[in-house]
């Protein structure tokens, strides 16, 4: 692989490089390269903002998959923030309530979402066809946050799902596998109102999922455990709605749920709901992944646009504390990360690992 030049920082000083510019650019010595860093930043603003974050207790006891979400750990559990367009700031306010919540044990995921719906539909009845042509309520997961193989889950109100799997997100070529269907799954919905009913005025609906640990792994090490932090978000379609309308829980920045890197964090706490707070943890070093990733963005576009890739210095990003390595058509961004001994690294498919320094 072809490296091109770069200066590594410590990993603190990543954000405030690029947000700021670092005013005092005589410690730098590269007027140039301040002002390509920030114009970078600011080209992908809408990709770069913190997604949000929820910390997941354990149950208090067993859970009734009814759709109701009326047992008292679902009454303890917080709610997440309320549903935002997926483009977020700046676009318009979704025109109904969503929120969701989230619990866990040794052997499910549970997630609760309410939808406030004056005029509840759904007419689709067949498991895996596309599902969010009635309105309906989606699930991604990417257990062990890097941006590849993660599950998609969709339910309308009529408790239908469509749920499979991606190797990589359709902007880098991936494809879905339609055959998996998520073992174990339990699923319900609760409808305050009448199903296809127009003449009346409902008031929501409620959907209740249990998720197998074991349908969420790929290999043999189970990552529903404490202390693990997972990404994931939520999406409301509102295909029935002209224009159709696409509500998330945390904005991916465009019309587009697979970009894995910008979904919620999920916390896996120890504490039992309602008895404790727990305090948010990352998986990474959020500064780094930021700046990684807007290399990304912009190589992305670059090649799109030319079929080159730029240098760092090309994108004003040459002090920016990461390195690129590329070939004709395939690169990898990588980060030393000193506080936690390990290396980041990011590819031209958008797969993020780390390795042991």
């Amino acid at each position: 692989m072809k490296k091109f030049a770069f200066i590594c920082l410590s990993a603190a000083c990543l954000l405030p490089l690029i947000s700021s510019g670092c005013a005092d650019a005589s410690k730098k010595g590269n007027n140039e390269s301040v002002a390509g860093e920030q114009g970078v930043y600011e080209k992908y603003e809408r990709y770069l903002t913190d997604p949000r974050s929820y910390i997941c207790y354990r149950t208090e006891g067993k859970l009734k998959i009814d759709g109701k979400l009326d047992e008292p750990s679902w009454q303890k559990a917080p709610s997440t923030e309320e549903f935002e367009d997926i483009s977020g700031e700046g676009f318009a306010t979704p025109k109904y309530k969503t929120t969701a919540k989230m619990l866990w044990d040794d052997d499910y995921l549970y997630v609760g979402a309410v939808l406030e719906e004056p005029n509840i539909v759904a007419n689709l009845t067949q498991r895996d066809t596309i599902i969010y042509y009635d309105n309906d309520f989606e699930v991604f997961i990417d257990p062990d946050n890097d941006a590849h193989n993660y599950f998609e889950i969709e339910v309308n109100a009529r408790n239908v799902l469509f749920d499979l799997i991606l190797e990589k997100p359709y902007r880098v070529g991936g494809d879905f596998l339609l055959q998996w269907d998520c073992p174990g799954i339990q699923s319900a919905i609760y409808i305050d109102g009448t199903l296809n009913n127009p003449k009346d005025e409902d008031k929501f609906w409620s959907v209740e999922m249990a998720i197998p640990r074991q349908a969420l792994t790929l290999s043999f090490n189970n990552l529903l455990k404490a202390g693990n932090t997972w990404r994931i978000n939520f999406s409301r379609v509102e295909w029935l709605k002209k224009p159709e309308e696409n509500w998330v829980w945390t904005a991916t920045g465009r019309i587009d749920m697979h970009m894995p890197e910008r979904w919620g964090y999920m916390l896996l706490s120890d504490k039992v709901v309602g008895t404790q707070a727990d305090e948010m943890k990352y998986p990474h070093d959020t500064n780094v992944y930021k700046t990684m990733w807007a290399v990304f963005y912009a190589q992305q576009d670059s090649f799109n646009e030319s079929k080159a890739y730029k240098t760092l210095e090309e994108l004003g990003l040459d002090n920016a504390g990461v390195t690129f390595e590329a070939t004709s058509h395939s690169y990898q961004i990588r980060a030393e990360v000193p506080s936690e001994g390990v290396v980041y690294v990011l590819d031209n498919e958008g797969h993020f690992w780390k390795e042991k320094k």
